[in-house]
């Protein structure tokens, strides 16, 4: 598992995660009037978009990916994201979650590409 780093307290903001010799595009989004994150990620062919960044869940698991993000709510609160500067004051953590930890949700089951 892997945080995602320098989130900041930017509205609209794009990160690039290198991942198995390739790379994930992750946009990620506020949107003040819902007061909620959401994220675009793209590898290879494959995209997702829109998706609302929710504390404790898979993501992309429907999306037969070999990673996905997982949030993590730092204040025990369980809170989702809802803040503009949730991530960037600590509150909330993004992570990335890699093969070897998609092997054990997916109960050994490996995902072909």
């Amino acid at each position: 598992m892997r945080r995602v780093g320098n989130i900041s307290g930017e509205a609209i903001q794009r990160h690039t995660i290198v991942f198995e010799q390739s790379e994930i595009s992750l946009t990620l989004r506020f949107y003040p009037r819902v007061q909620i994150w959401a994220f675009d990620a793209e590898y290879r062919d494959r995209a997702i978009y829109g998706a609302k960044l929710s504390v404790g869940v898979l993501h992309m698991e429907s999306r037969n990916l070999p990673f996905d993000f997982i949030v993590t709510d730092e204040s025990g609160n369980g809170l989702d994201p809802f803040r503009l500067d949730d991530f960037e004051q600590g509150r909330c953590r993004l992570y990335l979650l890699e093969p070897e930890d998609m092997l054990r949700v997916r109960n050994n089951a490996e995902v072909p590409l």
